[in-house]
């Protein structure tokens, strides 16, 4: 079934999934549980069919009614390892070939008789299947209400004659044929069912309401977050402007500048106007006749470039020789 046919779907219908998708559920919780945990089918008193009646168990509350085996057809298969519920949807579907009547005159019964591996393990088990005629299904649910019975199991005994060979009440109810099973069982189901959800409901709550409190102690301590933070951004703004200036000061020294350009120039130059704008150094002075000063400070090597600032040539004074030289540290040029 789609997603457009199951909203189409009406009520009867969808009770119906509802009920299946249930007794489903059951069945694998059942097929979960330890062989031993299971309350077997153990007879110790019940109905039984005989001669066209059914003669009533003498003990109240007896809700087996036994068959004869020569009523049925009975085979045993080897199919995978299943739950119940879904041996039996995969016995319904294949019970033209299983058995030799039609499958819509016959109501089917199945039990899981254990491995069909000797060792007990592998994926495949031995499934007894049983076929009783609707007709005489029809006869046998007559005779029951006659006689004021309710089965809630209805097949014959197996051969240590304890418990059923297979059970045809589930096919018998599908068809109308018995009412439907009381809803105790499903109530207790349902029950845990509603537990369980409780539970997991309780612990999402618990859970949502831890991570409320945490979020409102976060909020709580946000205004001094906040102001940690300005602190933090404050104290790394000044921390770099500190760098920055260490930096510069550390490649932009005039008066180391001063005392090396002093230490370079010849004995007989005077400077009279430095210049220094963090990249060139321009100085302006007089020197001795026959003193290059451009030549001078080249050849100490400590400048990355020296060229005179004036290209035509200066006439000597009586004080000497003027010069205008700009010059650009070594360091610097690298950097």
């Amino acid at each position: 079934m789609n997603l457009s046919e199951l909203l189409n779907a009406d009520m009867t219908t969808l009770a119906r999934m509802a009920r299946s998708g249930f007794d489903w559920w059951v069945g694998e919780l059942e097929s979960l549980l330890p062989v031993g945990l299971i309350r077997r089918r153990s007879l110790t008193a019940w109905h039984r069919y005989e001669y066209g009646e059914v003669i009533a168990a003498s003990r109240a509350g007896v809700d087996t009614l036994v068959i004869p085996r020569e009523l049925c057809l009975v085979r045993t298969l080897t199919l995978p390892r299943l739950p119940q519920a879904d041996l039996a949807a995969l016995v319904a579907l294949d019970a033209d070939r299983i058995m030799p009547v039609p499958a819509d005159s016959i109501v089917i019964g199945i039990r899981t008789l254990g491995p069909a591996d000797e060792s007990g393990g592998g994926t495949m088990v031995r499934v007894a299947v049983g076929a009783l005629p609707i007709a005489r299904a029809r006869e046998i649910a007559d005779a029951a209400r006659a006689a004021g019975a309710v089965p809630a199991h209805v097949g014959p005994l197996d051969a240590g004659g304890e418990r059923l060979d297979f059970d045809l009440a589930p096919a018998m109810r599908q068809i109308g044929l018995l009412p439907p099973r009381p809803a105790v069982a499903r109530f207790w189901w349902a029950v845990v069912a509603v537990l369980v959800l409780v539970n997991l409901g309780t612990a999402v709550l618990r859970d949502q309401q831890q991570v409320e409190r945490l979020q409102a102690l976060v909020n709580a301590q946000a205004p001094a977050l906040t102001a940690v933070r300005r602190i933090e951004d404050r104290v790394m703004a000044n921390a770099a402007r500190v760098n920055a200036l260490n930096a510069r000061r550390a490649a932009h020294q005039p008066l180391r500048l001063m005392a090396t350009v002093g230490g370079a120039l010849p004995e007989k130059a005077w400077v009279q106007r430095f210049e220094w704008d963090g990249r060139t150094l321009r100085m302006t002075g007089y020197a001795a006749p026959g003193i290059n000063v451009v030549s001078v400070l080249k050849a100490t090597g400590l400048f990355g470039s020296v060229r005179a600032s004036r290209s035509e040539a200066v006439a000597e004074t009586e004080s000497g020789r003027p010069f205008d030289v700009v010059l650009t540290p070594r360091a610097e040029r690298g950097a």
